[in-house]
């Protein structure tokens, strides 16, 4: 008996270790498990990481259900599945209510209420998350969250009723700031005085501070009306760069605007440079009837993805950057900021031979989608303007080396040249028919003719210039400049140099071995010349400024349609469909002509002592040029 216990005992003691082995082997597993679908869910495939979670679900114990609930959560809703995520989100909150978790999942819960338009219902969510006193990392952005969502017009009756069960301090005088600015908003600035006057400045979170002197000085200006506009931007993910300096631009253009009778406010959606956020993005915003005009997105494929989620509806869709061809069909309410790649290869050919008076053009070109449109409507133009290319050429990929290419026009350039007749020196005498009856001596013969010199011809030194091609067409990409560039000067082509806006560096073209060479070229361009002032001077640090300038120009447009009265979305789409001029920071607009939709407006551009000049723009078909002289 007392050796059977002992070896009970011995059996118990022994087993010990190994079961704590194996409970040590079972959460490295599945912590394993959930890094592995972590990564999946930040790289977007959601539903990898969904399979993931809850195989792990079912292994775990315990101790990883609230971070497995988390997790399949954010995973739902990357999934769109909303009402499993919030079943996720119930499981956390009544099982483990006191998980660091928890503020997550309310910051979760908020945004999915902003993507299906409950504002005050969002703000709660954002509230109780903001309440839990989180790390400082957390609270930057909760508060930027809140910031966007108090801007929204909440009713004020919600607010009251959030204020009646509010207790945390600093999250009431958020609370009185959104009730302020709805006051304000509705054109009652009186109110909001009343309601800021009510505020404890030590409990202002310092966040919100710039905010609240912004309303404090609001409440002195006379009543003004309040104007939405809907903006949908890459504020994260692979195109955030670009995202953030179109914000930049338009947040600056707002506070240029001089002392109007309306405020311009506006919603912003992060589409965190993804498709499916760019579609529940602009329905949620199509669907407010405050808003009068979305601006964005910004890439060429979610543009196109917005445009087609908002064709049969009558909010303007302006889309800022794409130059896509056809983006205009989709809809009457699509409006295209820049002018698409047919119209640039339209007008670079009309420029060429209307006012060039080019005739013998060669075209050199990458072989992508944007190559091709640019080419193939400059080439259809050129046909009904009487003319075809002398020399046609393309390249892949980077044009790391032209060498077959510049050969080949070149060899097209000494074919153009005019052929010398081996009898041209005989046919060239002029005989008289008496010199036939007198006898011709040697002696009459003084100068012998020497030998000739050898002709040149294709194949001898690039160093000769040729100038037999009067003008070439070279849009590139704008990656490809420091190729071409450097490239171009090495073969000798006297001739003018047409290109499309990428060629807008300076940087590249006032190097010594290049500029010389491309002196006068002409560029066909949405973007006017550089012009310094204190806009480009706040842009010019950031690589891609351009998304600043567009971002300013947005707002300037819409500012122009805008007046005291008739704000509806119909009336602003009709007044932005007839604008026949309006010149912006760095573009100019015009929507006269069909498609009235299209901005039919071009720069002409040319390179010159190592700057870029304007020598007027093209407006819907007619080439604006009473300020300057051909060249």
């Amino acid at each position: 008996m007392n050796k059977a216990t002992n070896w009970l005992g011995i059996v118990l003691i022994s087993a010990a270790p190994l079961l704590a082995h194996q409970s040590w082997f079972e959460n490295r597993s599945v912590k394993q498990q959930l890094k592995k679908a972590v990564v999946h869910y930040n790289e977007g495939r959601f539903a990898t990481a969904e399979t993931i979670l809850n195989k792990t679900l079912k292994q775990s114990g315990d101790n990883y259900k609230s971070v497995t609930w988390y997790l399949l959560m954010k995973a739902n809703y990357g999934l769109s599945k909303i009402e499993e995520s919030r079943e996720m989100a119930r499981n956390v909150l009544q099982s483990d209510p006191q998980s660091t978790y928890v503020k997550h999942v309310f910051s979760c819960l908020g945004d999915m209420f902003v993507d299906e338009g409950k504002y005050s219902a969002a703000l709660r969510m954002y509230l109780r998350a903001r309440a839990l006193q989180s790390d400082e990392l957390f609270l930057e952005k909760i508060d930027q969250r809140i910031m966007n969502t108090l801007k929204v017009n909440i009713s004020l009756p919600r607010v009251d009723e959030m204020l009646s069960v509010e207790f945390d301090l600093q999250n009431r005088s958020v609370l009185l700031l959104t009730k302020a600015y709805g006051a304000i908003y509705a054109g009652q600035p009186d109110d909001g005085a009343q309601t800021l006057s009510g505020i404890n400045i030590d409990n202002v979170p310092d966040r919100y501070f710039d905010f609240y002197e912004e309303l404090l000085l609001a409440t002195y200006h006379p009543p003004r009306k309040n104007i939405t506009i809907g903006v949908v931007l890459p504020l994260s993910g692979e195109y955030q760069s670009q995202g953030n300096l179109f914000l930049e631009g338009l947040k600056s253009a707002i506070q240029s605007q001089p002392d109007e009778l309306h405020n311009l406010s506006l919603i912003i959606y992060d589409n965190r440079s993804k498709g499916i956020e760019t579609i529940r993005a602009v329905k949620v915003l199509a669907k407010k009837q405050e808003i009068i005009a979305i601006v964005g997105p910004l890439n060429a494929g979610n543009a196109l993805i917005a445009a087609n989620s908002l064709s049969s509806s009558m909010i303007p869709l302006l889309i800022p950057s794409s130059v896509e061809n056809g983006l205009v069909t989709l809809g009457e309410n699509i409006l295209q900021l820049n002018s698409d790649e047919n119209t640039r290869g339209r007008f670079a050919a009309r420029y060429a031979v209307q006012k060039l008076g080019l005739k013998n053009i060669a075209v050199l070109a990458p072989a992508n989608e944007m190559g091709h449109n640019l080419v193939d409507s400059f080439c259809k133009e050129l046909d009904l303007l009487g003319q075809i290319p002398v020399k046609l050429e393309w390249y892949s990929d980077f044009p790391e080396d032209l060498r077959r290419q510049f050969k080949s026009i070149r060899k097209t350039a000494w074919d153009l040249l005019p052929k010398e007749d081996e009898y041209s020196e005989f046919l060239g005498l002029e005989i008289d028919s008496l010199d036939a009856l007198f006898t011709i001596s040697v002696d009459d013969f003084f100068d012998l003719p020497k030998d000739q010199e050898k002709v040149l011809s294709s194949k001898d030194s690039s160093k000769i210039s040729l100038d037999t091609i009067d003008g070439i067409y070279l849009p590139i990409s704008p990656n490809h400049l420091s190729y071409l560039a450097t490239q171009f000067p090495l073969y000798n082509l006297n001739t003018q140099v047409i290109g499309n806006e990428a060629w807008q560096n300076l940087e590249i073209l006032n190097q010594e071995n290049i500029g010389p060479h491309l002196s006068k070229m002409i560029v066909i361009s949405n973007r006017k010349e550089f012009v310094q002032n204190e806009f480009s001077v706040q842009a010019d640090h950031h690589k891609n400024n351009e998304f600043f300038f567009q971002g300013f120009d947005c707002v300037q447009l819409l500012s122009a349609v805008i007046n005291e009265d008739n704000l509806d979305r119909k009336t602003i789409l009709d007044r932005l469909n007839s604008m026949d001029e309006f010149h912006g920071m760095e573009r100019i607009f015009s929507f006269s002509g069909e498609p009235s939709n299209l901005n039919k407006a071009l720069q002409v551009l040319q390179y010159d002592q190592n700057n870029f000049s304007s020598l007027g723009f093209f407006k819907g078909d007619s080439l604006i040029t009473s300020f300057f002289q051909a060249p």
